[in-house]
């Protein structure tokens, strides 16, 4: 089946359109977005200026109103599956819009979606509902894989996990795969905000004025700090990565200009001695620049604290650039060419080695913990890399043995797993290594990690 490369897209909870706009840089059209917050409209229509924007409440919006796509994208609403929050998910309003996203799916049969949302999707307390969503999902058509990604991975400057649930419609017999990591080099704060010397504006709650002379919403909000932010340090350094950038102004990182926060005891720090001025929250401006969105992305708003909310929830446009090449790549593939991958690992020690080798078997974390592989990702993989002490070994792997297992299932081999759920990989047979694939590997890590060739 052939796609062209110009497919278009439907944005649904859009915010001010990150999402969008990494799909908009892969090629890929929006015709069509969903965005019922009225403090967001003036920004999504000034950045996406060629895209009709709906601003009714999607509760209310038929399968007549939406103009067919190629594609549909969107996260819904996060705050009822956040850890941060009271975790009332379906339970919650906001959180059965999930169940509107999955209808227009539905009703829509486009050939493909993406659904983003917090980690807390996926924890213990809401996994029930979400292997819900990914029946319902199933029900309507569609191929459907998750995974857990760090936005870390694919060069930008912040920890930030976040779920992605991806469906290719069941008529596509592509198999979908998640864009594997781009580089193990972090992009620091000092690459992503070192060179903004400008002093930024201050707020509290009074109207921002935004006839700005230099950079672009350099404000940031001035509220004090309450006992839970003073709990943990909130300050990364210059060569460091940023903290999750928060849709709350008040529990937005700290800029890394200032020493780190100081020890009082394990629920309390506070800022180092003498240094008290130097603290203040990164800028709007600078949250932007951590999540991707270029210099000239404006956003519009009166309050500082509309700014932050709409530069915290949204998706990196980086990180949806790689999505949408990894969706381009499943549409249009046809089965010829497809690109190789390897799986790099560490061995702990000589006996798991001789384990690995005796067994012919090697195993990864699985189940919804962050660092874990779905079976999608693990079965892309033609070789296995492993290091340890120096050494290097290269096997190939038998795809069609990925099998889910448990620790316990682990220890009749002999290995001393620490926690419980795996995937199991068997091993076909160790082949000599290949220098020339190799030297693709940037750097030997002890965390897996899969990679092109």
């Amino acid at each position: 089946m052939f796609f062209n490369w110009h497919m278009k897209i439907i944005s649904l909870f859009s915010g001010c359109g990150g999402l969008d706009l990494g799909f908009e840089k892969a090629g890929f059209e929006i015709i069509w977005a969903n965005e019922f917050d009225k403090t967001i409209h003036e920004t999504y229509r000034y950045n996406h200026p060629q895209t009709e924007l709906n601003t009714r409440d999607i509760r209310e919006i038929n399968e007549s109103d939406i103009p067919d796509s190629d594609g549909i994208i969107g996260g819904p609403p996060c705050q009822s599956w956040s850890l941060g929050g009271k975790c009332l998910g379906i339970n919650d309003e906001r959180g059965k819009l999930v169940f509107d996203y999955i209808r227009i799916v539905k009703d829509k049969k486009p050939k493909f979606f993406i659904m983003e949302n917090v980690p807390g999707m996926v924890t213990p307390r809401h996994i029930q509902s979400f292997e819900q969503f990914l029946h319902l999902f199933r029900e309507a058509g569609y191929q459907v894989k998750y995974e857990l990604l760090n936005a870390a991975d694919y060069r930008i400057p912040q920890d930030r996990l976040r779920v992605f649930i991806v469906g290719i419609r069941a008529d596509i017999k592509n198999e979908y795969f998640f864009p594997t990591k781009v580089s193990e080099t972090p992009i620091t704060l000092s690459q992503a905000i070192g060179d903004l010397k400008e002093q930024p504006t201050a707020y509290l709650n009074e109207k921002v004025n935004q006839n700005y002379k230099g950079v672009l919403n350099h404000d940031y909000y001035n509220g004090g700090y309450d006992s839970k932010f003073m709990a943990r340090n909130r300050i990364r350094g210059w060569q460091e990565l940023s903290f999750t950038i928060q849709a709350q102004a008040k529990n937005e990182p700290l800029h890394p200009q200032a020493p780190k926060m100081e020890y009082v005891s394990q629920n309390e720090r506070r800022f180092a001695m003498g240094h008290e001025k130097e603290y203040r929250r990164l800028s709007v401006r600078e949250c932007a620049r951590i999540q991707t969105f270029p210099d000239h992305f404006r956003f519009i708003y009166s309050n500082i604290k509309d700014g932050y909310k709409m530069v915290g929830n949204a998706v990196p446009p980086r990180l949806a650039y790689y999505l949408a090449l990894s969706v381009k790549d499943c549409l249009v593939s046809n089965g010829a060419d497809k690109k190789k991958y390897m799986l790099v690992g560490y061995v702990k020690s000589e006996y798991d080695l001789s384990i690995i080798k005796k067994h012919h078997v090697y195993y990864i974390r699985g189940g919804n913990r962050p660092g874990a592989m779905q079976y999608g990702q693990i079965q892309q993989v033609d070789l296995l890399v492993l290091h340890h002490g120096g050494n290097k070994y290269m096997f190939k792997l038998d795809k069609n043995c990925v099998v889910p297992c448990t620790s316990k299932d682990l220890m009749i081999f002999g290995f001393h797993p620490h926690g419980n759920e795996y995937w199991r990989i068997e091993i076909q047979e160790e082949i000599p290594i290949d220098q020339n694939i190799i030297g693709r590997i940037s750097s030997f890590t002890k965390y897996p990690q899969i990679i092109g060739f």
